[in-house]
């Protein structure tokens, strides 16, 4: 009986050891020509707000393993400041933060969990966005080109259990669905 546990504990003990080899380090740097731009749009027209993109540029680093076409990153996450969108006025800009919760909630943050590629230009992402105090996961194609990481997807507020707001006493409601359009240019 002894002599199963301390192959049992030796085996136990082997299996991190084993997982940990694989494990490779490497740091990215985020370039200020880089974009975040959120689309959103109402019965009568769109918006747009620009993310401050000085606000994440610099030095990521980050830990992963690599399987096959899959590559599992460990804690590789952006925190946008919701305060950094400019959606072009002061009012629009009130009015993003109040349905993000910016003054509860002043932080979205994705973490990147793992990256597939098909080609060396189309990949899939596959991230975890915390919005609101609520955490969505979502799997989005993206484009890599020379350095340049693109891509587009959509997300619905109210999974996030945001309520789109109504203006001008209801006669402008907000569409519930919103665009997340960018274009990292990364450096490594």
């Amino acid at each position: 009986m002894k002599r199963i546990l301390l192959v049992v504990a030796i085996l136990m003990l082997s299996i991190p050891v084993t997982a940990q080899k694989d494990l490779e380090k490497k740091s990215i740097k985020i370039l200020p020509d880089s974009e975040l731009i959120i689309i959103g749009s109402t019965n009568v027209n769109k918006f747009f707000c620009d993310f401050n993109i000085d606000q994440i540029a610099g030095k990521y680093a980050f830990a992963y393993i690599m399987e096959d076409s899959l590559i599992n990153f460990c804690d590789l996450r952006l925190k946008l400041d919701i305060a950094q969108f400019d959606c072009g006025n002061k009012r629009m800009n009130s009015d993003f933060r109040d349905l993000l919760m910016g003054e509860k909630f002043p932080e979205i943050s994705i973490v990147i969990d793992r990256l597939e590629t098909f080609s060396e230009e189309y990949k899939k992402v596959f991230i975890s966005v915390q919005l609101a105090g609520k955490i969505n996961h979502y799997d989005l194609p993206v484009q890599t080109i020379n350095d340049h990481v693109q891509g587009i997807f959509k997300i619905n507020i109210r999974d996030f259990g945001l309520e789109p707001p109504k203006k001008a006493l209801g006669l402008i409601e907000v569409d519930q669905m919103i665009e997340i359009q960018f274009d990292l240019n990364l450096q490594q």
